[in-house]
């Protein structure tokens, strides 16, 4: 059977081929467009399609792994609301799904809005800058360290800005003193016995999703913080028929969804999302995720080859890597 080139494309989406440090690399990247529902007591009110983009690329070299995530809204597109949050994570295995070192870097625009009332007074006292929370960590050696901070970039910079606005912030991050800030604050953690680095989220999410079995469940680390990832997977038909529908799966029953919560060991505190992906696939980046960004929000991310957004390369070749 003759497979056309765009067809190919399809099935492998974003799977490039090449070497670092002499071990194969392979990349993976799938594009999504971002739509929102806002919900009253978790009922939909309203929803709006194309309020965003998103990405996720996925990087293997060895026993090296680099995964990126990024999203943003469009304000013009979204009433004026400018959103977004980026994570680069990278890890080395020492062996399968024992890992050796850690790193990550993000940030995203912080926002307290609890209700619709409050999202509406911050569109319309939308101020000349806007606050972003940032957090990196390395963990290695038994030992994790990680940092949060605070900075403000202008309001007018937004998700298509990227990938100059990583560097923005990072030199917002860098441009005094950290530990002068008073939102700076450091957090390191002696890890059990026996444990060279902690699971970092995207990692443990991915781990999941590869994982043959039904259920998973694992413990990652993020901002100094411990936590529980509990996973569940079926299939469903219902989505597979509406993602075969847009050419975006060959085979609708083959579509599969994974249930994810994440608690917090510390306030028991739990954040459900959902996962959909191809069955005998898993290593790519998913096909469709969804989660409650806040109590009246409901944002969902869709693979689609034509989504627009800001440019995006691999890292694993860069030297703040593992």
């Amino acid at each position: 059977m003759l497979i056309s080139r765009r067809n190919l494309l399809l099935l492998i989406p974003g799977a490039l081929l090449n070497r670092v440090n002499g071990a194969q690399q392979n990349v993976w990247q799938r594009r999504y467009r971002a739509s929102a529902t806002v919900t009253l007591l978790s009922i939909p009110i309203v929803s709006k399609s194309d309020v965003g983009s998103g990405f996720v690329l996925i990087e293997e070299a060895g026993r090296r792994t680099a995964i990126q995530f990024g999203a943003g809204s469009f304000p013009e597109n979204a009433r004026g609301l400018n959103r977004l949050g980026f994570i680069q994570e990278t890890v080395s295995e020492q062996n399968a799904g024992e890992l050796a070192e850690c790193a990550y870097f993000a940030f995203m625009t912080a926002s307290t809005e609890k209700n619709i009332e409050q999202a509406q007074r911050a569109l319309n006292n939308a101020g000349a800058t806007l606050p972003y929370a940032v957090a990196e960590a390395e963990g290695k050696n038994g030992a994790f360290t990680s940092k949060l901070d605070r900075v403000s970039l202008p309001a007018r910079v937004t998700w298509r800005d990227y990938p100059q606005l990583t560097e923005q912030v990072r030199a917002a991050v860098m441009s005094e003193r950290m530990s002068e800030r008073p939102d700076f604050k450091a957090v390191a953690m002696d890890l059990p016995a026996g444990e060279s680095a902690p699971a970092t989220f995207l990692y443990a999410v991915r781990t999941a999703l590869m994982d043959g079995s039904a259920r998973n469940s694992g413990r990652l680390t993020y901002n100094g913080k411990q936590y529980l990832l509990r996973t569940q997977k079926d299939p469903d038909p219902a989505m597979g028929e509406r993602l075969a529908a847009k050419n975006l799966v060959p085979d609708a029953g083959r579509v599969m969804l994974l249930n994810a919560h994440i608690e917090s060991c510390a306030t028991g505190q739990v954040t459900p999302f959902k996962i959909w992906f191809e069955s005998g696939q898993e290593h790519l980046p998913p096909l469709r995720f969804e989660y409650q960004a806040k109590s009246f929000l409901k944002l969902a991310f869709e693979f689609d080859p034509g989504a627009s957004g800001p440019p995006v390369s691999p890292i694993l070749d860069k030297k703040e890597t593992v």
